[in-house]
């Protein structure tokens, strides 16, 4: 071949990759910016909400709002596709078993609502049980003692969600020169398995760990502690707290519930053991 044709061959090859090498850097720096792009964006976006997760704003609602709940009703939210046994065909699944609205001058004042579930079964019988004999009979025995000055108030608030029943019940107790007492039982019903709803299977429905749980709850009643001790440091007769105790593990937990949004309460009610109207409430 003559030299220069051979030249110029050459420098044709040389040419041909030289562009095909600009050309793989521009593809390069296009797919390079496009990924750059799309981590961005991933970067920018609102991260996924837990299906359970309730904001902060609505918790602190929630928690503001406890008092407000007790209205001697059921409330039905969603998910409920349950077939149940009930004792009175005609009542719903929680109804006002037992009422005394009644009040002697220097006596007595009941104002007492007391929930009857209307389930028959062991676990229920066993609850109803137990709500007659802590709140029932007590009305019973300010209205047959009269043994003066005592004010004595019972209501409830139910849930039904997720093939869940929840019954909060809470009692102000004033006997005479006694500090009031409040007391706060609570009660979670399985509807589809019929059987006790435990705390653990609460925290799986919202997809919070024990560990997690553990971590808000020593969080919120340390916070309480403090102020708590700020108080009493200012000669405030207060309840202690003790952050530190085992009473705050969630495997302690004795009164819990889910309500509205499916926000999961645990109740520290300390009137439940002795004569105090302090109570911690914690909603997750």
């Amino acid at each position: 071949m003559i030299p220069e044709l051979e030249n110029r061959s050459e420098n044709n090859k040389k040419m041909k990759i030289f562009y095909i090498a600009i050309l793989v850097i521009c593809i390069l720096l296009i797919l390079v910016a496009i990924l750059i792009q799309i981590f961005k964006e991933k970067e920018t976006q609102e991260p996924e909400e837990n299906p359970g997760s309730i904001s902060l704003e609505e918790l602190e609602k929630y928690k503001d709002t406890f008092d407000d709940l007790f209205e001697n009703k059921v409330t039905y939210l969603k998910n409920n596709s349950y077939k149940i046994d009930k004792i009175e065909a005609d009542e719903e699944i929680v109804y006002m078993g037992y009422q005394e609205k009644s009040a002697k001058l220097n006596d007595y004042d009941l104002d007492v609502n007391i929930p009857y579930i209307n389930i028959d079964n062991n676990v229920t019988n066993e609850y109803n049980r137990q709500i007659k004999e802590i709140f029932e009979e007590k009305a019973k025995n300010i209205l047959n003692t009269q043994n003066g000055n005592i004010i004595y108030t019972v209501n409830y608030r139910a849930y039904v969600t997720n093939n869940i029943l929840s019954i909060v019940i809470r009692s102000t107790l004033k006997e005479g020169t006694n500090p009031q007492r409040d007391i706060v039982q609570t009660y979670n019903y399985d509807l589809t398995n019929q059987k006790e709803y435990t705390i653990q299977e609460m925290l799986d429905l919202k997809g919070i760990t024990k560990q997690e749980a553990n971590r808000t709850i020593k969080a919120e009643i340390k916070n309480v502690q403090e102020k708590v001790e700020e108080l009493a440091k200012l000669g405030y007769n207060v309840y202690p707290r003790d952050a530190s105790s085992d009473m705050y593990n969630i495997n302690n937990v004795t009164e819990y519930f889910i309500g509205e949004n499916n926000a999961l309460y645990i109740i520290y009610a300390y009137g439940n053991e002795n004569y105090t109207s302090e109570m911690d409430i914690i909603v997750m």
